[in-house]
Formats: C-alpha cells, structure tokens, sequence
C-alpha cells in the first residue's frame, strides 16, 4: 500500500503533491477540533455548525496550502521516506535561497521569449485556483473582512509566500503574485456574493 501510495506523491502530479500534504492537514484539522471544542466548552459558546465547518476547512485549507507553496517540493514525501523506510539520510534540506522571476510570461511571450504552452497555461491557472479558496472562506470566517481589506490581503499574502519560498529553497515568482492576487480577489467576491444573497434571503423569510 505504502509502495502505491509513494509512487502518485512522486509522480508530480497534482494528486501526488495533494496527496503529500493530506496527512499533517489532517493532523493540524484534529488538534484544531481538540482546540476549539475545548474553548466552546469552557467558555459556553453557541455552536453555529456551518461557521465551525467552514473555519475547519479554512485551517486544513491554510495548512495544506502552506505545506505545498512554502515548503520544499516533495518535502513530505522525503519525510515519510524517513519514517517508514529510513532514508533520513535523502531527506530534503528545509532552508535553502531560491531563485528569481521579475517578468511576468506575458511580457516574455510578446517579446517571443516565452511560448503560452499547455504547462505555462496550467501553471497559471493552478496558481489562481490554488488561492480562490482563500478569498472564498474569509467573508464566511471573519466579519471585518471588506472590498479595501481583501485588497490589501491579496496584495500582501501572496507577497509573504514567495518572500519565504525564496528561504525554502523555492523561487519568487511575479506570475505567482499575480495569479495569487487574483485567486484571492475573485474568491472574495464569491464568497461575499453567497454571504449577501443568504442574508438577504434570511430577512425576506422573517
């Protein structure tokens, strides 16, 4: 089973790489729940299940954004090679100085340096998807969250990432900001689309 499980995380693919980030997010989403049930008890919360959900998903979705765009790639594949066959002598360096990109692929496809090519397009597009998530939960999570707000924590999230993949080893990608920003900013505006037309729903039923 683990043979199996090895060979899609090393196949670099998507599903490989979610693959190696599904057992610390679920880790992180169990001490999450210790932790939350505890602060309810204690402080004898009402419990909003849909809101105690989607805060859920929004730490297993953080964590597992984190472990596959700012740790090394194939981190946690090396990492269970260690646990379970030893090989901690092949495991990954964590820190690292990573490379740069300045010039985003659309400036370096008219200049006819770059080909938008199948990967290039799927990069691109991963990278947005990859951050929709994001600005979709945290209308739902936060209720301070608003249109200058997500601006700013579009523009500075993706920001902090690709400062710390350059630590790890990684590369600071202008493609990855762009992409990123507007990751955050179309998911916001769908999260906060939903959020208004349920309470708008809510008050016509009362």
């Amino acid at each position: 089973m683990f043979n199996w499980l090895r060979s899609i995380m090393n196949s670099g693919s998507v599903p490989g790489y979610f693959l190696q980030a599904v057992p610390i997010t679920c880790v992180v989403g169990i001490i999450y729940v210790i932790i939350r049930v505890a602060i309810i008890k204690r402080n004898h919360l009402k419990v909003e299940w849909l809101k105690e959900i989607i805060r859920l998903l929004f730490s297993c979705y953080l964590t597992g954004l984190i472990s596959l765009v700012v740790l090394p790639a194939n981190f946690w594949l090396s990492f269970f090679d260690g646990i379970f066959l030893g090989w901690w002598d092949k495991m990954l360096p964590i820190f690292s100085f990573g490379e740069f990109n300045l010039v985003p692929s659309f400036i370096k496809a008219l200049s006819g340096e770059l080909t938008i090519g199948s990967w290039v397009k799927t990069m691109l597009i991963g990278n947005i998807a990859m951050f929709l998530p994001m600005g979709f939960f945290l209308p739902f999570v936060t209720e301070k969250i608003n249109r200058k707000s997500i601006f700013i924590a579009a523009t500075t999230v993706p920001f902090i990432i690709e400062l710390l993949q350059m630590v790890f080893g990684r590369s600071f990608d202008i493609d990855d900001l762009i992409c990123n920003f507007i990751g955050i900013a179309v998911g916001f505006f769908i999260g906060f689309a939903i959020k208004n037309t349920k309470q708008k729903i809510k008050l016509n039923v009362n």
